[in-house]
């Protein structure tokens, strides 16, 4: 059965995350992706499995990818501590 996710939660967290840690964002992209071109990415939505957001190269169009969490999230609150872990374990990298 899949989790249900407060949307409004989600709403909140992906709004947070564009605004105030694009950084953190573009640093896992390219750890998961291995993707030096891209310049910016920005949360578009996530579940319970992954994140899905839309990666920008120089003067180019969106295109929108798949970051999967390395565990499943059991509700959406979870995906702070999941996001902070995926970040320290891209800087290691």
């Amino acid at each position: 059965m899949p989790t249900h996710f407060d949307a409004n939660f989600i709403a909140y967290a992906v709004k947070h995350v564009n605004e105030d840690h694009p950084d953190a964002l573009l640093t896992i992209f390219k750890d998961k992706h291995n993707n030096s071109r891209v310049e910016a990415v920005t949360l578009l939505s996530y579940n319970a499995e992954k994140m899905v957001v839309n990666a920008f190269e120089h003067s180019r169009k969106a295109q929108q990818y798949e970051i999967p969490f390395v565990r499943t999230l059991q509700n959406a609150k979870e995906f702070r501590p999941v996001l902070i872990e995926m970040l320290k374990s891209a800087k290691e990298n």
